[in-house]
C-alpha cells in the first residue's frame, strides 16, 4: 500500500529566482519557502544544506498532492513512494535559472502583474473584463488585508509556516515580497553553472519573465555549454524579444537543444485575450523564422500552446495544428488548471490532440 507521493525536483533540482533566492520548482514562484542565496551560498551547500532535507520531508509528510512547504496541491507530485522506501537526493541532475523577472508582457494570472508593483487591480478590468477584475480584485485586497493586520496586530495574524493548516496557508498568504524581483549578473550565474555538478542533466533558462531580455543570455549560454556539455539547454519564451542577431549566435553556436515558443491561440483574438501587450502575428512570424533558420542545426524549435477557456474551441485547436504543419514546426498542447480562465473541455471529443499534448501532460479529467 502507498504512503505518500513526492515530486522529484525537491530530490534532484534547483531553481534559482533572478534575486539568487533557490526554490523547489516553477510551482514556488513567489519564493514562499527559500531553501538558499547564491548570493551567499554555493548551490551545491545549498542542496545538500538542512533547509533542503526538511523540504524533502515536508513532501514526504503528505500522502496526496498538497505540499506542505508551498502550502499548496502541488501537480507536480506524482511519483509514488512505497512505505519504508528511502529516497535520497546524491546529486543534482536539473538546473531551472531565471536569468530575469523583467518581462515585455503582462499575462492574466500570471505571478509576474504581482511582481511589478505598476501593475495593480485598476490595469484588471483592461486587461480581462469584468470577470478578471473581480478575481484579481477579491486576491489582491485579501493580500493587502492579510499585510495590513499581520503589521498592526502580529500575535493574532501568524505567518504561514509548514505547520499551518491548509486553510490558513491558502487565506494567510500576504503580497509578494519587494525582493522576489532582479536580475541575476553574469558571473553569478557563471558560478551557478560551474558549481552545480556534471550531473546535471538539463537546464531551463527560464522560469517567469523573459529570457530574451537579459542581455548576457548569449554569454550565458556559451559559459553553459562550455562547462556542461552533455547537458540539454533549454528556453521557453513568448517569441515577442527573439531577434535576428541573437538567434543567429544561438543557431551557429549550437547553444540551446530546445526553444519554446509559448503562443496561445490560433489567431490575434484568442491569442490576446492572455498575452496582455503580445502581438500574436509577430510570434508566429518569429516562430517561423528561428524553425527555419534551425534546420539542420539540431536545435528543436516547438510552438507551445496552452489551452484556455478562451482558446479551447475545436476550430482553434485545429487551426493551430494545421498552422503549425504549414511551417513545419511541432506544436505541443497544454491545459491551464488550476488558475482564472482555465477550459472547461473535458477529455471526451479531444483525443485527437493526444499525438500533440506536450510531454508528459495527458488531457483533462475534470468534470
Amino acid at each position: 500500500m502507498l504512503c505518500a507521493v513526492r515530486c522529484r525536483h525537491a530530490f534532484e533540482t534547483v531553481c534559482v529566482h533572478a534575486n539568487g533566492d533557490v526554490v523547489c520548482s516553477i510551482l514556488d514562484g513567489r519564493g514562499d519557502f527559500v531553501l538558499g542565496n547564491v548570493h551567499e551560498q554555493s548551490v551545491g551547500e545549498i542542496f545538500h544544506g538542512p533547509r533542503y532535507l526538511e523540504l524533502r520531508r515536508l513532501v514526504l509528510s503528505t500522502a496526496d498532492t498538497y505540499c506542505r512547504a508551498i502550502g499548496k496541491h502541488c501537480p507536480l507530485k506524482t511519483t509514488a513512494v512505497a512505505p519504508g522506501e528511502e529516497v535520497t537526493a546524491p546529486d543534482i541532475r536539473f538546473l531551472q535559472v531565471e536569468p530575469t523577472t523583467a518581462c515585455d508582457l503582462r499575462c492574466l494570472s500570471c505571478p509576474v502583474r504581482d511582481f511589478d508593483r505598476s501593475i495593480g487591480w485598476r490595469d484588471a478590468y483592461r486587461d480581462g473584463g469584468v470577470a478578471f477584475m473581480a478575481w484579481d480584485a477579491t486576491r489582491r485586497l485579501k493580500q493587502h488585508g492579510v499585510d495590513a493586520l499581520r503589521q498592526h496586530l502580529p500575535r493574532l495574524i501568524p505567518t504561514v509556516t509548514p505547520d499551518s493548516s491548509r486553510t490558513a496557508a491558502a487565506f494567510l498568504r500576504g503580497r509578494v515580497p519587494r525582493s522576489r524581483t532582479g536580475t541575476l549578473p553574469l558571473e553569478t550565474l557563471r558560478r551557478v553553472l560551474d558549481d552545480v555538478g556534471s550531473a546535471v542533466e538539463r537546464v531551463d533558462f527560464y522560469n517567469y519573465g523573459e529570457p530574451f531580455l537579459y542581455r548576457h543570455l548569449v554569454a550565458g549560454l556559451r559559459h553553459a555549454r562550455r562547462v556542461l556539455p552533455r547537458a540539454t539547454l533549454a528556453i521557453s519564451t513568448d517569441g515577442l524579444q527573439v531577434r535576428p542577431p541573437v538567434e543567429d549566435e544561438i543557431v551557429d553556436e549550437r547553444l540551446l537543444d530546445w526553444l519554446i515558443f509559448s503562443i496561445d491561440g490560433s489567431d490575434r483574438e484568442s491569442y490576446a485575450r492572455y498575452r496582455i501587450r503580445g502581438d500574436f502575428q509577430k510570434g508566429i512570424d518569429n516562430l517561423a523564422r528561428v524553425r527555419k533558420k534551425a534546420e539542420g542545426s539540431g536545435l528543436k524549435v516547438v510552438w507551445q500552446y496552452v489551452v484556455f477557456s478562451w482558446n479551447d474551441r475545436d476550430s482553434h485547436l485545429r487551426r493551430a495544428i494545421e498552422m503549425a504543419g504549414d511551417i513545419a514546426v511541432p506544436i505541443w498542447f497544454d491545459f491551464a488548471r488550476s488558475t482564472w480562465g482555465r477550459s472547461r473541455r473535458t477529455r471526451a471529443g479531444l483525443e485527437y490532440l493526444i499525438p500533440f499534448l506536450k510531454p508528459e501532460t495527458d488531457l483533462p479529467t475534470w468534470n
